[in-house]
């Protein structure tokens, strides 16, 4: 749980506004030292969605749903990444989750008859969507949220 930076009562990672003081916890809550100005602007994305569930994701510009949903880093180097922002049990359940999501997508081209080069190469990029989609949601809830579980 992130705390509230003006007066350090734990504050909710879908609230705008701190309860106790009714400071921005949007603003406050990314606060962290040593966070890139990069990161910054992705995790107060993730605030004004309402954190990691992204329940008012409606809000939020094209350009900021590309930001907080896709990682290109993470794409071009899936777990290896994760493993450098240090979430590597994180990165083993993806690689157990994307074998499971690749083999079955394998099986159900086999079963349909479509064993084209095409579709063959298309499934090897469900594990790069995977780690892409969820590297900065991840990342947000190991740094701002304090949870570095296994998904």
């Amino acid at each position: 749980m992130p705390f509230c930076q003006q007066c350090g009562s734990q504050a909710s990672s879908t609230a705008h506004f701190c309860f106790n003081c009714g400071a921005d916890v949007a603003a406050t809550a990314i606060a962290l030292p040593g966070l890139s100005e990069g990161w910054k602007t992705c995790f107060a994305a993730l605030q004004k969605a309402g954190g990691v569930d992204l329940p008012q994701s409606i809000e939020l510009t094209l350009a900021e749903r590309a930001l907080v949903l896709f990682n290109p880093w993470a794409f071009l180097f899936g777990p290896f990444y994760y493993v450098a922002k240090g979430m590597a049990r994180k990165a083993v359940a993806l690689c157990i989750v994307a074998l499971v999501l690749t083999a079955g997508v394998r099986l159900l081209l086999g079963a349909a008859g479509l064993h084209s080069v095409m579709f063959s190469a298309l499934v090897f990029f469900i594990p790069s969507a995977l780690f892409a989609t969820r590297a900065n949601i991840d990342y947000f809830k190991k740094m701002v949220l304090d949870d570095e579980g296994w998904l």
